[in-house]
């Protein structure tokens, strides 16, 4: 009887358009394989005996790549915004940070009625001004299929709804329309080739809140925003989540003497280090820069304002 003599098995990416340096990665910053893609594998086993070396395959198996269903959205300037007669536009970028075809749905809503949202529009010439004759309004609010890391600039244009406007919030919210949820929630056949979709780290929306006045006598105001970023890498708030705190204080004209003070909430902690002023880190100590921060609060002295502005904020706390 003859004996055989194994001499390999492979497992070859013969019939396989993927390799190594384009396998699906974690950070959505590196190019990944689009959504979609099937993925053949086949195993070669060659062997010797009396008659000579002979080879054969294995079946073939094939899989899906899953769509990665994450986004983003951004102010695009810090300048001021003021609600004046004739609408404000608002500039923002809706940015699709997943790996396939995706769709986005848009809402708005307004921190009270002295404003209202007229129309979100497609910016065409990315100037950061409506103008009717060049940019797409959409008119169910729903921004068309983007690409992976496509970049689509948009407007929100607002307008007075009373005589006294008082200085008001905008929130603006991106949903992906496959769907949204905690980070690993699954769509099953609902991605680009049918494959599967499931959220990412941002669960598949994102939310901006840009602070907006009434115009050049409207008074300052502060916006507090909050993101979660749980030791799963979800955004549920549980013991060990991150908390960043976003403030964005903002000036309509000269202020003097403006110092912003937030106490540390009951049943986190504070995370030293994490103070910043407009992204430049600030000491925790009391000392010669604009910050200071323990336990129990932070504070930030701006000082006296020349002229509009907007000042950022932002700071860390661990839930206990």
């Amino acid at each position: 009887m003859a004996i055989a003599t194994l001499l390999l098995l492979v497992l070859s990416s013969i019939d396989s358009p993927v390799s190594a340096q384009n396998r699906v990665a974690a950070d959505p910053a590196i190019p990944e394989t689009r959504a979609g893609t099937a993925i053949p594998n086949v195993a070669t086993l060659s062997l010797r005996d009396e008659q000579g070396e002979s080879t054969l395959r294995s079946n073939t198996v094939t899989l899906l790549v899953a769509e990665r269903l994450d986004v983003a959205l951004e102010r695009r300037d810090t300048a001021p915004i003021l609600v004046v007669p004739g609408g404000t536009a608002v500039p923002l970028t809706l940015i699709n940070r997943g790996n396939g075809r995706e769709a986005f749905s848009l809402s708005s809503a307004l921190s009270d009625a002295s404003a209202k949202v007229r129309l979100i529009a497609i910016d065409r010439d990315g100037d950061g001004r409506f103008d009717a004759a060049i940019d797409t309004i959409l008119s169910d609010a729903r921004a068309p299929l983007l690409e992976p890391g496509e970049v689509l600039p948009l407007l929100v244009l607002v307008d007075p709804a009373a005589a006294n406007v008082t200085a008001v919030s905008l929130t603006v919210v991106a949903r992906a329309s496959t769907g949204d949820g905690l980070t690993g929630t699954m769509f099953a056949t609902r991605g680009d080739g049918g494959a599967d979709a499931v959220t990412g780290k941002t669960n598949a929306i994102a939310e901006v809140v840009v602070p907006v006045g009434a115009g050049a006598d409207a008074a300052p105001s502060l916006v507090k925003s909050q993101s979660v970023r749980a030791p799963d890498g979800s955004s549920t708030p549980v013991a060990g989540a991150v908390v960043t705190y976003r403030l964005e204080a903002r000036f309509p004209g000269p202020a003097p003497q403006v110092r912003v003070d937030d106490p540390i909430p009951q049943g986190t902690a504070y995370v030293p280090g994490s103070l910043t002023l407009d992204a430049v880190r600030l000491s925790d100590g009391a000392d010669d820069d604009a910050g200071s921060a323990d336990a129990n609060a932070v504070a930030v002295t701006l000082g006296d304002i020349a002229g509009a502005t907007i000042r950022t904020i932002q700071f860390q706390v661990i839930i206990q």
